[in-house]
């Protein structure tokens, strides 16, 4: 019964024979828990690939079953997007727990600094490049110069220091 509503969804959407092979090669409550994720998303091919891969890794690594994995819900009142959306960055906080440990120190840092809401810092997803973007906007001269030394006080900050540390790879510089 399994088996066959995963070929009629496979079949349904296309999905390429070794792409099903992966699927089927899995574990009766691993197949079953994929197949609700998928149905649940609409999910195409190139979706259940990644998670293949992603849910694959973690259960590698961390000596569990992808079902195990796979017992992360969404907000049900998300739209289909939005929810692939959350369960994706979910599956990439477990498969890089460092890195979304760092992220969210970096983000605690930049709230620390209680900025303006017109004065906006962010780093890039992953922390691709290891730098940070500022970004300002002003309405005037006076706003402008009142910005720049609010930012001034920021950049000598210890909160500022550390996002750098963290940015550079200097975990134990920074202050957990």
């Amino acid at each position: 019964m399994l088996e066959r509503t995963i070929l009629d969804y496979a079949r349904a959407r296309g999905f390429n024979q070794r792409t099903l092979e992966r699927w089927l090669k899995l574990t009766e409550a691993d197949q079953e828990a994929l197949l609700g994720l998928v149905q649940g998303l609409k999910m195409g091919e190139n979706h259940l690939r990644d998670f293949l891969d992603w849910l694959g890794e973690i259960a590698l690594r961390d000596g569990v079953s992808l079902s195990d994995v796979l017992k992360i819900s969404s907000d049900p009142r998300l739209g289909r997007s939005d929810k692939l959306k959350q369960i994706k960055e979910e599956v990439r906080r477990l498969r890089f727990p460092r890195l979304s440990r760092i992220e969210g120190e970096i983000q605690k840092r930049i709230r620390e600094m209680r900025l303006k809401p017109q004065v906006q810092i962010s780093v890039p997803p992953g922390l691709e490049g290891g730098s940070l973007t500022l970004q300002v906007r002003a309405g005037s001269y006076e706003e402008l110069r009142e910005l720049f030394g609010e930012i001034g006080r920021a950049f000598d900050s210890k909160a500022m220091r550390e996002i750098f540390d963290l940015l550079a790879g200097r975990e134990s510089n920074a202050a957990f």
